[in-house]
């Protein structure tokens, strides 16, 4: 979510920025200030929603080195390690789950976020396409499919992808994120600050967040 490959606002004409934030699916279970997990998995998860990659990493390897077939695990190890811009390594955790289970959507979820990072859209869209087909309501299909979109100029199915997104999974942070971004493009500062305020409250330490709070400084006055 702000790895290399994350295309800066400043830097976009585009209505969504191609970007790609792979952590989009991640929940923040714990104010910031409270202690960490003791269990090393959900410790993982408040780490990933930290944007802390590389001690989420270590967290979800403590997982795995009791239950190697954990297949959340495995997922939420390889969005770290996409978090480290290690996306070989990161591929290599989502075969590791299709090994376990092939019909599992994380390992296609997984995949289609590895090449949309490279910019293989088409390769993307494939796998996309495979973990539609065991989970069709998964919010991340959604978010992924909107990502796609976007980098395609489709901009009204990107918005559409990312709406559908909200309406499964309200607090899925990026989705806000993306469709702040494009109804700050529309000149839409109502639904511009709706969107923006609502990514901020869910992900107030993102790499994103002083750009986000910027603009919503500026739209304010």
């Amino acid at each position: 979510m702000q790895y290399t490959g994350r295309i800066p606002m400043k830097k976009t004409s585009a209505v969504f920025l191609g970007l790609i934030l792979g952590l989009g699916t991640v929940l923040i279970l714990a104010a910031q200030d409270q202690p960490l997990p003791e269990d090393p998995y959900k410790r993982g998860l408040v780490l990933l929603g930290e944007f802390k990659f590389q001690e989420a990493h270590d967290s979800f390897n403590q997982v795995l080195s009791q239950d190697r077939k954990h297949k959340d695990a495995l997922y939420y190890r390889g969005k770290s390690l996409i978090g480290l811009n290690l996306l070989d390594e990161a591929q290599k955790d989502f075969n590791r789950i299709k090994k376990i289970d092939s019909e599992s959507p994380l390992s296609y979820l997984g995949s289609a976020e590895v090449l949309i990072q490279k910019k293989e859209l088409e390769n993307a869209q494939a796998m996309l396409n495979q973990a539609k087909e065991y989970s069709s309501e998964h919010p991340e299909v959604f978010y992924l499919q909107g990502v796609i979109q976007g980098y395609q100029k489709n901009t009204e199915g990107a918005m559409s992808s990312f709406q559908k997104c909200i309406e499964i999974k309200p607090d899925h942070a990026y989705a806000h994120y993306q469709l702040g971004l494009a109804y700050y493009q529309m000149k839409r500062s109502d639904m511009t600050l709706t969107h923006f305020e609502k990514f901020l409250k869910l992900a107030p330490e993102a790499p994103e967040a002083p750009q986000v709070r910027n603009l919503l400084n500026f739209i304010r006055r």
